[in-house]
């Protein structure tokens, strides 16, 4: 029976930072996002120069329909109980990677707003000075957020692992919704001026314990979605025949993924710690996968996948490096001199940078030439 696998990753988007200048028009901001409380930067970098990662966002996997409906990926099945079992299965492929999609629609973490709010508008609400200069955040896609969420909820079968927490978290922002549409006419029409912050200061209280609330919710929802990728990918690895390209496969997603936890350090701006050799090993694992997988793949045609390789070298070569930058002491280095070059990127993130699109380029290599 043919099958048609779905992809591998709905590859987590890196949000873009968008406020609102003085007369209202949108200014991105690239990948730079204030950071939140917890994501300190390393000591002698410029804090605005941290480039945010949604830390567990970003590692989630949307696997395949194959990975976790074993019995439906290539064969034929037996009798009734067996497409029972394939449909089910699918169904719940499908409400998973509703949930990942879900994950996917928010374009700025409400950690990050928070942050925002706390740091810039918050003291000028609460003092009356400097009511000319106020901006507010764009909308990081609140209805959609709520639409898609409300949408795999109403999917089967219950996700009791997810159920929960997406239930939360669009219940949090069903109640921030008005509040900040609210808040952003208030500050966009620039109505501040007009009755000194009056409103902004009633409105406030509502609106900061509604952000605190849909911000915890939305990291929930992230850990959430983290644990039962990780747990798919091991078990569909694990049950898998062994020396075969599905395993090989498999194998390489499941070693790409752990390679990236290990990693999370690196993403957040702390760099490998007590990670670095798990970080190596991992490397290695997912070196050999790849290796094998491509090799299969070639044994049935020479031509398939070509630039998977080149994909799966070029994140082997970028991990590797932070490994010996790490090792030598040149990240050291840079934190010692990083107030000589306040003007540049520092080199421990050029090198998150070049980790997170070169992990990307695996999973879209696999996606996109249906390796």
């Amino acid at each position: 029976m043919e099958h048609k696998t779905l992809p591998i990753s709905a590859v987590i988007k890196i949000p873009k930072f968008e406020r609102r200048t003085q007369g209202g028009h949108r200014e991105r901001r690239g990948p730079k996002v204030f950071p939140t409380k917890d994501l300190e930067p390393p000591v002698g970098i410029n804090q605005t120069e941290v480039v945010f990662v949604f830390r567990i966002l970003l590692r989630s996997m949307a696997l395949p329909a194959c990975v976790l409906a074993l019995s439906a990926c290539g064969s034929k099945g037996e009798g009734n109980s067996s497409a029972v079992t394939a449909a089910a299965d699918q169904n719940e492929m499908q409400k998973y990677n509703a949930y990942v999609e879900a994950a996917n629609t928010a374009r700025t973490p409400f950690a990050d707003i928070v942050a925002t709010y706390q740091r810039s508008i918050k003291p000028v609400f609460d003092s009356g000075k400097d009511l000319t200069k106020l901006f507010f955040p764009s909308d990081p896609g609140i209805d959609r957020i709520k639409v898609q969420l409300d949408k795999a909820l109403a999917m089967k079968p219950a996700m009791p692992e997810l159920d929960g927490a997406a239930r939360t978290y669009s219940q949090a922002l069903a109640k921030i919704a008005p509040l900040y549409r609210d808040m952003a006419n208030y500050i966009e029409a620039k109505t501040y001026v007009s009755d000194n912050g009056a409103h902004g200061r009633e409105l406030q209280p509502a609106l900061l314990t509604a952000l605190d609330n849909v911000a915890s919710a939305q990291a929930t929802y992230a850990k959430a979605i983290d644990a039962a990728d990780r747990a798919r990918i091991k078990a569909a690895f694990e049950a898998t025949k062994k020396d075969t390209l599905d395993y090989y496969r498999k194998g390489t997603v499941y070693y790409l993924k752990e390679s990236m936890d290990h990693a999370s350090g690196v993403l957040n701006g702390k760099g490998l710690g007590d990670q670095k050799a798990a970080f190596k090993a991992s490397l290695d694992q997912f070196n050999t996968m790849a290796v094998q997988f491509d090799n299969k793949v070639r044994e049935k045609d020479k031509t398939a996948c070509a630039s998977f390789m080149l994909h799966a070298n070029a994140y082997l070569a970028a991990g590797r490096d932070i490994i010996q930058r790490t090792e030598d002491g040149t990240y050291a280095k840079d934190r010692r001199n990083g107030a000589s070059f306040q003007m540049m990127k520092p080199r421990a993130v050029e090198d998150a940078e070049t980790l997170l699109q070169t992990y990307n380029s695996v999973i879209n290599g696999l996606n996109v030439n249906q390796c």
